[in-house]
């Protein structure tokens, strides 16, 4: 039987990350990157996840004794987290997949209309290394489907990829899928969905 959501969480995210984030424009190429360290613990039964920006100084703190109700966590530990109903609003949605001492994270944030923010980070433990090229990073975003299966993929690395359905101003049910191939490692992925009249979906099973 599965663990319960709060220790799969913490089993495979929790201690210290550190990170390179790159912000992308609609376009997919890199508009600005900057290092981080988190640090996820566990105090007296709060869960904390403090993320410090390195070229700032600046620390954003989040803090849950559990997991919120929105937040979907796989069995191998990956993890999404966005709005529990979804509109004719601007969204946000954030996913993580990990595998041993590395991660992959993405975080959107989507107009009326169309894609406004990107961010894509690559997140190793400490010593570990896995920051990528010096050279900004360009994603490939190539279109998919047509109707309601219709939208992008974005292509980050050679082994990273994301799907954004449905396409900017377009109808239809939301998806986003973070995808991650690792060397020598199990593919890792997690899906978030939204049925046709908005609602979260349960996450499907590993």
């Amino acid at each position: 039987m599965s663990a319960p959501p709060r220790q799969r969480l913490l089993e495979a995210n929790g201690g210290c990350w550190e990170g390179l984030f790159h912000r992308l424009d609609p376009d997919g190429r890199e508009i600005e990157r900057f290092p981080t360290r988190l640090r996820v613990s566990d105090e007296d039964g709060t869960i904390e996840a403090a993320l410090t920006y390195l070229n700032t100084g600046r620390v954003v703190p989040m803090r849950f004794s559990e997991p919120p109700a929105a937040m979907q966590i796989s069995a191998a530990g990956h993890w999404s987290l966005g709005m529990d109903r979804m509109g004719p609003w601007p969204w946000i949605a954030e996913l993580c997949v990990v595998q041993g001492e590395r991660r992959r994270r993405v975080v959107l944030r989507h107009g009326i209309e169309s894609l406004e923010s990107f961010t894509y980070a690559r997140e190793w433990r400490p010593g570990t290394g896995d920051a990528g090229p010096d050279t900004p990073l360009v994603a490939v975003i190539e279109s998919i489907g047509s109707g309601d299966a219709s939208g992008h993929r974005w292509h980050l690395d050679d082994d990273v990829e994301v799907v954004i359905s449905p396409g900017p101003g377009e109808a239809g049910p939301v998806r986003v899928a973070l995808s991650w191939q690792p060397a020598g490692g199990p593919p890792c992925r997690i899906e978030r969905r939204y049925t046709p009249y908005g609602l979260l979906e349960p996450l499907s099973p590993d």
